[in-house]
């Protein structure tokens, strides 16, 4: 019976002693305990004794305060770990007005949302959730509602978001001026129609990615928020050409549209926007591939404010458009016109000819033009390209590298699979100007049958510039 009870009593003993040592392990090991820290950081005050050192009874709470004002999430988080005094000010809702969890903790669970709310309150102003694909519409009903002065919401990626999230934004948040819904694939035109009532102040619009947004939703939108200025809607499969028919007298306000890969988008709805968004500065139609020169024709007779165009993979564009474009945007910075095949040495001497401010010009797989057209380029951009892609271009020799040697703010040319541009021109011109980014591919001779065979196959290697 004795000998029972010691062993009892020993069996006891390891049991505590092994729970002991996993509690510690457990409050040492770094990992778990910088993932305790976050949660523990953004939710609750500590229960520390308060901290009498030296700082704390010199300087006010309001200094200190100040001070934490300057700190980002991650230092805050750090600061609230020093001392009872020091958490209560690194909490301080004056200092979470700007918060972005995706930088400092990705994993974020519901809860953090709800208590950061309950924490910030009025004063929180500007939040990313990016990626945060655990948040759903009940933390963020609680967010919104506590929440009534932010300006500037991103919820990128947050795919569980619906359009109940969006109805508590319109609610709510009437200040919104910022919202980023990219890739919330779940939400429709009702939560366009909550938040174009709600948010009228809002000028920076993504639905990038969103499917189940059709025409009527966009258009509620740029109906309602009559100061919005930035529109990106690329992949909205949902959009038809008549997209902007109903609306275009009140796209004024527009100076940024996105439509990269609306593929439904024609010369039809390139005219509504033409004729509607007349302050236009920024426009993407990458691979919208059913847009023809009657489009570029119509951005030409209205479109003058124009810096920057992205045409990469419009496949049926050719020289007409791109002179009568020329001719009417001639403020145009950036071009690309990548795998615009149709083109030749006209389009790019138009444009070197018309567009004085042309900074950025993207022509790989542009294969019709020649060292010709780049001379010019160069004669009249000599102090402003500065980069220039011209990957695929099999017309192209060496003598173009010679041209762009007095081009005295090019930063960067691509030359990928030109095969008339020699190593040995590429060398000469790294001479003359080693700050310049050159990319460039030269695939080796196929050597002899009888050298050495690898695994089977040809030993090869590659030189990249």
């Amino acid at each position: 019976m004795e000998t029972a009870d010691r062993r009892s009593a020993a069996a006891a003993a390891n049991s505590r002693r092994a729970k002991r040592l996993a509690q510690q392990a457990h409050k040492t090991h770094p990992v778990i305990q910088a993932k305790q820290s976050q949660m523990y950081l953004i939710t609750t005050l500590s229960q520390a004794q308060t901290d009498n050192s030296l700082i704390n009874r010199v300087l006010p709470k309001e200094v200190l305060l100040k001070v934490f004002s300057f700190l980002d999430t991650k230092a805050l988080c750090r600061s609230a770990q020093v001392c009872r005094s020091w958490n209560v000010l690194a909490l301080d809702g004056s200092n979470w007005q700007r918060v972005d969890l995706f930088t400092f903790q990705r994993d974020v669970k519901s809860s953090v949302i709800e208590n950061l709310a309950c924490r910030c309150g009025g004063f929180l102003k500007e939040l990313s959730l990016k990626g945060c694909e655990n948040i759903h519409d009940s933390a963020l009903r609680t967010f919104t509602s506590r929440c009534p002065n932010l300006e500037h919401l991103s919820l990128y990626r947050c795919k569980r978001v619906t359009d109940a999230s969006c109805e508590n934004l319109g609610r709510y948040c009437h200040k919104l001026n910022y919202l980023n819904l990219e890739n919330c694939s779940s939400i429709t035109d009702r939560a366009m129609r909550y938040i174009g009532d709600g948010c009228p102040n809002l000028t920076y619009l993504n639905i990038s990615w969103c499917d189940a947004v059709q025409d009527r939703g966009v258009q509620i939108i740029i109906t309602n928020c009559a100061s919005l200025d930035t529109l990106i809607l690329r992949g909205c499969e949902g959009l038809t050409e008549n997209v902007f028919g109903p609306v275009e007298g009140q796209m004024a306000s527009l100076k940024k549209l996105n439509l990269l890969q609306c593929f439904q988008l024609t010369d039809a709805t390139v005219q509504n926007i033409s004729n509607g968004a007349m302050n236009l500065e920024y426009l993407c139609m990458s691979n919208c591939n059913q847009i023809t020169d009657r489009s570029l024709i119509a951005l030409g007779q209205t479109s003058h404010n124009l810096k920057v165009l992205e045409l990469s993979g419009c496949n049926l564009l050719g020289d007409n458009g791109f002179v009568q474009l020329s001719k009417g945007c001639k403020m145009l910075e950036r071009l690309d016109m990548e795998d615009c095949s149709l083109i030749s040495d006209i389009t790019i001497n138009n444009l070197s000819n018309q567009c004085v401010a042309l900074r950025e010009l993207s022509l790989s797989h542009c294969e019709l033009i020649t060292d010709e057209s780049i001379q010019n380029l160069v004669t009249k951009h000599r102090e402003t390209l500065k980069i220039l892609e011209l990957d695929n271009c099999p017309q192209l020799t060496d003598s173009t590298l010679s041209h762009l040697r007095h081009c005295r703010a090019l930063k960067r040319i691509d030359l990928y699979d030109c095969q008339n541009v020699t190593k040995e021109a590429i060398v000469r011109f790294q001479h003359h100007r080693p700050n310049i980014e050159i990319h460039a591919y030269f695939a080796p001779v196929t050597p002899p049958a009888d050298q050495v065979v690898n695994r089977g196959g040809i030993c090869r290697c590659c030189v990249i510039l």
